[in-house]
């Protein structure tokens, strides 16, 4: 999951104006000031989000068939509220929750959190920690690094819609169900009967990159910390690119200058593919970075660029089987009435 919830520090947005107005004579004179108001996306924003309420996000990791494993599978949720709005109480530093099951049978699952190359270094994101604020219209949330200070990614979200939900949980709006891969897609994994709770409703909404965003991940094996397993020690991006280019078993892929370019950004010798990455909803560009003597695998994602949300599994015509889909580029919030009925509906 791509929490993956999924799921960050500017000045509000809200608009002031001041009036001014002159009279004739003795030359007197009065000035008033508008007060600031919400746009819809940020009205639609704090009715899910502003204290006491909160917004969830859910990851899971299923099978297409059958019963999920205890040690393999989870299904989880995650949330997080408002204090004060931005709009009159500046910016917000938020705390998402730890993840918590929502299956009687699974234990919660781990969120890996995001590495960014910052000021030439490997920063480490926070897993929790956000700042929310006001930019224009919409909603922007900065990312900090676990020194809960440093953003290492922002995004403004705009778009946002409120979806009432009625009837049975089960039968859940096609772009809800999409979102929610193959908890919707294995038929055994949810009650056919159980209904949507008094105000259960959803937010879709979408997500902006703002700024160019660097990340690095581990060439093999998983680690979390600010150093990750390289593609290479002891070597430089040319001299790999001379042996014949850098192989990734992810992409399918072998990257060379035929295909790809490499410059000094923000101080580091970057390698930048030409091509977006395949089998990705948030289009991404393959990157190799110098640092330390090493050198590590990672991804752009370029300002201005719409982030997705789930690859959805797709019936195969004729077969048991199934093919992903990975066109979505919306997100989806929950309320926690919903979160509730997704809850009780679950069988497993």
């Amino acid at each position: 999951m791509r929490t993956s919830t999924g799921l960050r520090l500017i000045v509000v947005a809200g608009l002031v104006a001041a009036l001014a107005g002159c009279g004739g004579g003795g030359g007197s004179s009065s000035t008033a000031s508008a007060q600031p108001t919400l746009s819809a996306d940020q009205t639609a924003f704090e009715q899910f989000t502003l204290a006491p309420n909160a917004t969830y996000s859910v990851g899971e990791s299923l099978p297409a068939s059958g019963t999920p494993a205890t040690t393999v599978n989870y299904l989880f949720e995650v949330h997080v509220s408002m204090a004060a709005s931005p709009l009159t109480a500046g910016p917000q530093k938020v705390t998402e929750t730890a993840p918590a099951t929502l299956a009687s049978t699974l234990t919660s699952a781990y969120i890996v959190p995001g590495r960014y190359v910052i000021n030439g270094a490997i920063v480490v994101a926070s897993t929790t920690q956000s700042v929310i604020s006001y930019q224009g219209t919409g909603v922007r949330v900065d990312v900090l690094a676990t020194d809960g200070t440093t953003v290492v990614d922002s995004v403004l979200r705009s778009g946002y819609s409120i979806v009432p939900l009625s009837g049975t949980v089960a039968s859940a709006p096609s772009d809800l169900a999409q979102y929610l891969g193959m908890l919707y897609f294995n038929p055994a994994l949810l009650n056919s009967t159980t209904t949507w709770g008094a105000g259960s409703a959803y937010l879709k909404l979408n997500n902006t990159e703002i700024n160019d965003s660097y990340t690095v991940s581990d060439y093999t094996g998983t680690t979390t910390g600010n150093t990750p397993t390289p593609v290479a020690t002891g070597t430089t991006i040319a001299a790999l690119m001379s042996a014949g280019g850098i192989q990734s078993t992810v992409d399918n892929t072998t990257y060379t200058l035929s295909n790809g370019t490499v410059s000094t950004i923000n101080g580091v010798t970057t390698y930048v593919s030409t091509n977006v990455r395949p089998n990705l909803t948030t289009p991404a560009y393959r990157t190799y970075y110098e640092l330390n003597g090493n050198v590590y695998e990672g991804s752009l994602v370029k300002a201005g660029t719409l982030t997705g949300g789930n690859p959805y599994p797709v019936a195969a015509t004729g077969t048991t089987g199934y093919t992903l889909n990975y066109s979505q580029n919306y997100q989806i919030r929950l309320n926690a009435a919903a979160i509730a009925s997704l809850h009780a509906a679950v069988t497993f």
